[in-house]
């Protein structure tokens, strides 16, 4: 196994956000008077935001909008992505490894592209990506290969050699199906760890940029 470009998802990968994103939708839903369980959390992860919005609406008969929803969840995140987010522990050393043998990097988001601009230019890493791509600019979530397919467009590499990194099961099962590498990293949001057996590679608690290396 040779690593030859990464694709990086953001949130509860290179952000350590998923902590706030659970909240946030709490928050929400509570102003409908409906309180979320951890299974609805846990199928909003590989969602975009567009059908994330569609998802909670038709299961708790929200009466607002998707586009609605979307809007009032941007107000309360943007403040957080611009100012507050911080990096998941590991992620400087290795991004500057990877930079550092030209090894191409991308992103691969479900979060809206503009509010991953902005966490990225507050922690100081934006000008590693060659790209950042969301679930809404290819119209599908992360149980579509899609996202990652667009992403790798910008790093000229094989499938077979482009690493997928994520802490999502579904969206590394989504990655592994088609056939690229996958690259675990556990977060502490996640109900289990059962998905280690998915990856390629794990880093049960954070990444390890001297290990990454073995396999550039």
């Amino acid at each position: 196994m040779r690593i030859k470009g990464v694709i990086f998802d953001a949130d509860g990968t290179l952000l350590d956000s998923m902590g706030f994103w659970n909240s946030t939708v709490y928050d929400m839903l509570r102003e409908f008077k409906v309180t979320a369980d951890d299974e609805t959390l846990k199928a909003l992860i590989p969602m975009s935001m567009y059908e994330g919005a569609v998802y909670l609406k038709n299961k708790y008969s929200l009466e607002i909008s998707p586009e609605e929803f979307i809007k009032k969840e941007n107000l309360i995140v943007e403040a957080f992505y611009s100012n507050s987010v911080k990096l998941k522990q590991g992620v400087s050393e290795l991004l500057t490894m990877l930079a550092s043998k030209n090894i191409p990097m991308a992103i691969a988001s479900a979060t809206d592209r503009e509010l991953i601009e902005k966490a990225l230019k507050h922690n100081g890493i934006y000008d590693y990506f060659e790209a950042i791509i969301s679930c809404s600019d290819v119209g599908e979530g992360k149980s579509s290969p899609a996202v990652f397919n667009a992403a790798r467009s910008f790093l000229n590499t094989d499938t077979s050699e482009t690493a997928v990194a994520e802490d999502s099961p579904e969206a590394l099962n989504t990655a592994k199906n088609a056939g690229y590498i996958t690259v675990g990293i556990y977060d502490k949001t996640q109900l289990s760890d059962c998905h280690k057996e998915i990856c390629d590679l794990w880093f049960p608690d954070r990444f390890d940029a001297d290990i990454f290396a073995r396999y550039i």
